[in-house]
């Protein structure tokens, strides 16, 4: 009988340990998921300022901001033309 009631003691040890994890694990797995959600709602508004300063960048024919928005990928202007500027040749 006291195999059994060692084992069972052991058993409730390991059980609190576990259930210690998984309660650390959850607050972990909803840090992340809020910072998703949060990226996912910003999302959109990093999309209009990419374009606001694109279109800034284009009419003001300003090639640094255009080199920083290039290193992003975010191609500026491509085919069109500038403002008092000529049409861009084929």
């Amino acid at each position: 009988m006291t195999l059994v009631a060692a084992l069972s003691v052991v058993l409730a040890v390991v059980n609190m340990v576990t259930a210690r994890s998984n309660t650390q694990l959850i607050g972990d797995v909803r840090e992340r998921q809020q910072t998703i959600n949060q990226g996912i709602q910003l999302s959109p508004l990093n999309v209009q300022l990419s374009q606001l300063i694109g279109t800034l960048a284009f009419q003001s024919g300003d090639s640094d901001l255009r080199a920083v928005l290039e290193r992003y990928g975010v191609t500026v202007g491509e085919g069109q033309t500038p403002p008092g500027g000529d049409a861009p040749k084929p």
